[in-house]
């Protein structure tokens, strides 16, 4: 028996999230259908992180046991193979230590939210990003982001509906990158909150759309208090970047 890691890309609006549900297409009943198809042994993976239907990934990584003996090229193009035309791939396929957990030994999970900003829409990104027609204010956007750095309570950036037993959360990492009329927002942190980055950046494009100064975001923090926040972003512009271990 091998504990097998998984690195999986997926474009999410196909599909109701990562998690298995009943009666919904998910990413993660994707993939243990192939893997049922190319080994033969029914299994339950264990992912990284429960992603939101429409919520893309390009590092999603899980784990599960294999019986039987394959490499890991063959488990690789197996999975592949029997997904077929999904809007899901196996990037990376490797043998890793029993006490691997996909989920409980992950330290970082990087997320990036991308903004389309011009007068008109584009084609080609339309699945992966939202469009902003109003200019935004970049300047003031990186500053206010700076405010999430370090441990907090997010409370006023918390869902209804989240299930954690505690808003308090610590960001790593966060920064704005601008290139040319995509704005890709970039959040690090061990975990977050149910929705957390949406509202954060729903928050943050009120302070670019100048409805709000950069010291806001403090005062949300402050504040505990969700009604008081920016919107609820949409799914399709959030993707999972990267997980550390």
């Amino acid at each position: 028996m091998t504990n097998i890691k998984l690195t999986i890309e997926y474009h999410g609006l196909p599909y109701s999230g990562w998690q298995s549900q009943k009666n919904e297409k998910t990413v993660q009943d994707e993939v243990q259908k192939a893997i049922f198809k190319f080994s033969g042994e029914k299994k339950i993976i264990q992912g990284a992180g429960r992603t939101d239907a429409g919520v893309h990934a390009l590092a999603q990584c899980a784990n599960f046991i294999l019986e039987k003996d394959f490499s890991e090229y063959q488990i690789l193009s197996g999975i592949n193979f029997h997904l077929g035309n999904e809007k899901i791939k196996i990037t990376q396929v490797e043998k890793v230590d029993d006490d691997f957990n996909a989920r409980f030994t992950a330290k970082l999970k990087t997320y990036h939210y991308q903004i389309y900003n011009s007068t008109s829409p584009s084609v080609l990104q339309d699945e992966i990003s939202v469009h902003i027609r109003q200019p935004l204010n970049v300047v003031a956007m990186r500053e206010a982001i700076q405010n999430f750095i370090g441990k907090h309570d997010f409370s006023s950036f918390r869902a209804r509906g989240c299930q954690a037993k505690t808003p308090i959360r610590s960001i790593n990492k966060t920064d704005i990158v601008q290139e040319d009329k995509k704005i890709t927002f970039i959040f690090q942190a061990q975990s977050f909150l149910y929705q957390q980055i949406r509202i954060m950046v729903g928050s943050l494009l009120e302070v670019g759309l100048n409805n709000q100064n950069p010291s806001w975001i403090a005062d949300l923090l402050n504040q505990k208090n969700r009604s008081l926040a920016g919107p609820t972003m949409p799914s399709k512009g959030l993707l999972l970047k990267d997980i550390q271990y």
